[in-house]
């Protein structure tokens, strides 16, 4: 899953354009701070539209139904998540993460509520959007000891991170991020590859700068993340252009997933002069699928 466009759940207009942006994934954003009288009004609006494209008839539409929400403080996350879950979400963002232990907060609370809505135990995912501030940066490399079985993927908080060190910029000359910021997207990168994670880049912000956004998706693709969030839906085909594999990948990924159907029963492979192993296998699953 390529792209993942995020769509304010009071906006109706952008909820509408998401739907047909063309995105792998929607997640449907009721992290966002609004007054308690709208809240409950866009967690109504966040149902309905899970609801209403849970059944996806046209092929070319199909996209995975996501909801973001939190951050963990107070009650207001658990509402927005037991409303979230009466449309079957496939997965769930969770906002300004801190740790592990938050990650294992949010499954109890999603075990509790598929029981509740009677969706099958352990079929809500998580994406957890980690390094939003200077001391969960520093505690990154535990997502690569301490992986819940829902987790995903991991997605890295560039806005979030930024407010919190005072930072006035979060890119560079070329468009390179700043180095705190690159040192905390290199820890994500690293970490959900070493888990065999989704590693999802932070959005592109300016939408004035179309260009900026294509060079930042191709960039993304380079340094080896899976997909990457979209703002807007006009970001969404650059996004899907910039991560789409080359002839010359797929090819060698229907080489691997052969090499191994001949070999049912081998851990590893030799294969161009490397060994590649069950890791290579299912990225190469998932790239022919």
């Amino acid at each position: 899953m390529r792209s993942w466009l995020l769509a304010p759940a009071d906006k109706e207009k952008a909820l509408t354009q998401a739907s047909t942006a063309g995105a792998h994934v929607v997640v449907v954003d009721l992290a966002r701070a609004a007054p308690e009288e709208r809240k409950q009004q866009t967690r109504l609006a966040a149902r309905d539209f899970l609801m209403s494209h849970r059944e996806q008839l046209v092929a070319a539409r199909k996209f995975a139904r996501w909801v973001r929400v939190g951050p963990m403080v107070g009650m207001e996350w658990r509402q927005d998540l037991a409303a979230a879950l009466e449309g079957a979400p496939e997965g769930i963002v969770l906002a300004e993460c801190h740790g592990p232990e938050q990650v294992k907060e949010l499954a109890a609370a999603l075990y509790e509520l598929e029981g509740r809505v009677g969706l099958k135990t352990g079929s809500t995912r998580i994406v957890p959007e980690v390094g939003g501030s200077a001391a969960s940066a520093l505690r990154l490399s535990q997502f690569a000891d301490e992986l819940h079985a829902r987790v995903s993927g991991l997605l890295w908080d560039s806005a979030s991170l930024a407010r919190s060190l005072g930072a006035r910029r979060m890119r560079g000359p070329g468009g390179l991020w700043t180095d705190a910021l690159a040192h905390v997207r290199a820890q994500v990168l690293l970490a959900a590859h070493a888990q065999g994670l989704d590693a999802l880049e932070a959005p592109f912000r300016n939408l004035r700068e179309p260009e900026g956004m294509k060079r930042a998706a191709e960039a993304a693709a380079a340094d080896g993340f899976t997909g990457m969030l979209a703002i807007s839906d006009t970001q969404v085909a650059d996004i899907n252009m910039a991560f789409r594999p080359s002839q010359e990948e797929v090819a060698e990924a229907r080489e691997i997933v052969g090499l191994f159907a001949l070999n049912p029963d081998a851990e590893r492979i030799a294969f161009r002069g490397r060994y590649v192993g069950q890791a290579e296998l299912a990225k190469a699953k998932a790239l022919t699928g």
